[in-house]
């Protein structure tokens, strides 16, 4: 397969290649730290190669310090569907980021190709860049969007300025733990999962959604998906859940999909039957201060 031709972003920061990924991981993070706002790394030596920006000091912080992303929580689906005679075809990576899941998923061979969903302008470019440095074109299909439970729509995204994982649909205003009241917002446009992907075969098919709280919504959206039982693997924040509104839309897409039980990814092996009181037994345990977990729902 011929190599696509490098974009002038992919030519900048191969030419601005610093790798002293050799060096520790104390040198690393005074070097992250210490960079401009408007520096972008390449983090290079690991399985995957990343582009990141030094504004991010979430992800793109911990790629670039401790070399390495989140990644456990798909491996740890992966070895449960692995026992359900699951076929690995297609992750639907919604709220992509920049490629953190959808990239090693397909490029470790866990799945064979993916579709990539990311509404931010920024961050999608790192998400094409990403897919093009790690040769996966050809693999990874990508969506400059969002997705709710309405067709072709235009929502406001409130943008975090030091998490470019936490930009969100933004529902309400006022302030909260992280300072929401101070973001600045732009306009996305948005559709339906059903709408925007189609069928989708629930015995290969993964769909991963992460897009911080607004989950609920999205499943909304997904009414064919659910119905023939698409397993499913979505953050579950109350907080984010709460502040968006969308908890009321998540338990009832959920309880009226034919779906059966949740794993904890962050726990262990053992499912648990999925319900209203299961997901709001959850919800109390975790609280509304910031803890999250990762759900797979079968």
């Amino acid at each position: 397969m011929t190599r696509p031709t490098l974009s002038p972003l992919e030519r900048l920061v191969r030419s601005v290649l610093w790798k002293p990924l050799a060096a520790s991981e104390r040198i690393r993070r005074l070097v992250f730290d210490s960079a401009p706002e408007d520096h972008l790394f390449v983090c290079d030596g690991m399985n995957e190669t990343f582009v990141v920006s030094a504004r991010d000091l979430a992800i793109g912080r911990e790629l670039f310090v401790l070399r390495k992303c989140d990644f456990e929580k798909v491996k740890h689906a992966k070895h449960i569907l692995e026992s359900r005679a699951f076929g690995f075809s297609l992750l639907v990576d919604i709220g992509a980021n920049i490629g953190t899941i959808c990239i090693p998923a397909v490029k470790r061979g866990f799945f064979k190709r993916a579709i990539a969903i990311e509404p931010e302008p920024f961050n999608f470019s790192l998400l094409e860049t990403n897919i093009r440095l790690n040769n996966l074109t050809e693999k990874i299909k990508t969506h400059n969007m969002a997705l709710g439970m309405n067709e072709r729509e235009v929502l406001e995204f409130e943008l975090s300025g030091t998490n470019y994982g936490d930009h969100r649909i933004k529902v309400r205003g006022d302030s909260g733990l992280y300072d929401e009241d101070n973001r600045s917002s732009i306009e996305v446009k948005s559709d339906t999962l059903d709408h925007a992907i189609g069928e989708i075969d629930p015995r290969d098919s993964l769909i991963w959604i992460d897009t911080q709280g607004y989950e609920g919504f999205v499943l909304a959206g997904a009414k064919r998906a659910l119905s023939v039982k698409t397993p499913l693997v979505i953050e579950f924040w109350p907080y984010g859940l709460a502040r968006s509104g969308s908890y009321v839309q998540l338990k009832e897409s959920l309880s009226s999909s034919g779906h059966r039980c949740f794993y904890d990814l962050s726990g262990s092996d053992t499912a648990t039957p999925l319900s209203v009181d299961s997901l709001d037994s959850l919800y109390g345990r975790l609280g509304n201060r910031g803890a999250f977990t990762d759900l797979l729902i079968l």
